[in-house]
């Protein structure tokens, strides 16, 4: 199988942190899930992943080409990242105008910003806000205006780093709608998480990584089988019901 993504022996350091070691792929069309505690270095893999932070030792391919300062630009227009605050991410002064940035610098035609503009605020359900400062929004609305600058690109992978975190359980479900209509097109997800829920409905395989080593990388009910790794994934039963509740009574 194809992978989208490559992570090919790549070891960090901090002062106080590392990363060991690491090996994981996302192959092309999957949805997978990196799991693991607080502070176990999700975060810090997907900056190497996108060249924000430079590995101590191994290589990130991102379809077979490996992933170094002269070709980051190509490369981002390949893999949208969306940063766990959307505040991280959100810059221009209004909406629209943050949402066109990217397509912008793509050099193309002020019609096909348009266009490729309107369609991201459209799928994320935002098109009533194109006038609203990018300063004056929920962090649901945020998080969902920074995920359709990140698609307006047209990347063909995308990188979520805790994307349901901070939402109340409207958006939640409504980010996971999103998310899972941009899968059906064909996009390759690489995704964070602590919510069960995802884990079990959402994902073709996982790895867990912890204190800098991943301990597993395979197929979600595998891992929820194990009592430890369970106990490093963390367990949401009430989400869970409350998802279902809401699936029963829409039928």
């Amino acid at each position: 199988m194809t992978c989208a993504i490559d992570v090919n022996g790549v070891s960090f350091e901090y002062e106080n942190f590392s990363l060991q070691n690491i090996y994981m792929e996302l192959h092309v069309g999957e949805q997978k899930a990196i799991v693991g505690p607080n502070g176990s270095g999700k975060t810090t893999l997907f900056k190497i992943i996108m060249g924000l932070l430079e590995p101590k030792e191994g290589e990130v391919f991102v379809y077979d080409r490996m992933v170094n300062p002269e070709n980051l630009w190509e490369m981002r227009q390949e893999v949208g990242f969306l940063f766990q605050n959307p505040d991280d991410q959100l810059f221009a002064p209004t909406v629209w105008e943050d949402v066109a940035f990217g397509p912008r610098n793509l050099g193309l035609s002020e019609d096909e910003v348009a266009r490729r503009v309107d369609w991201a605020l459209d799928t994320v359900g935002m098109c009533d806000f194109i006038n609203r400062p990018v300063n004056q929004m929920s962090h649901g609305q945020a998080k969902r205006v920074a995920l359709a600058g990140i698609i307006a690109m047209r990347p063909s992978i995308l990188i979520l780093d805790e994307p349901f975190t901070g939402l109340d359980f409207e958006m939640v479900t409504n980010m996971a709608e999103i998310v899972q209509d941009l899968r059906e097109e064909g996009l390759s997800i690489l995704f964070t998480t602590h919510n069960r829920f995802f884990i079990e409905n959402w994902t073709d395989s996982m790895a867990v990584l912890d204190k800098g080593r991943i301990i597993f990388d395979g197929s979600p009910q595998e891992a929820l089988s194990s009592p430890d790794l369970v106990d490093k994934i963390g367990n949401w039963e009430q989400l869970r019901r409350r998802i279902r509740a809401s699936r029963t009574a829409q039928h």
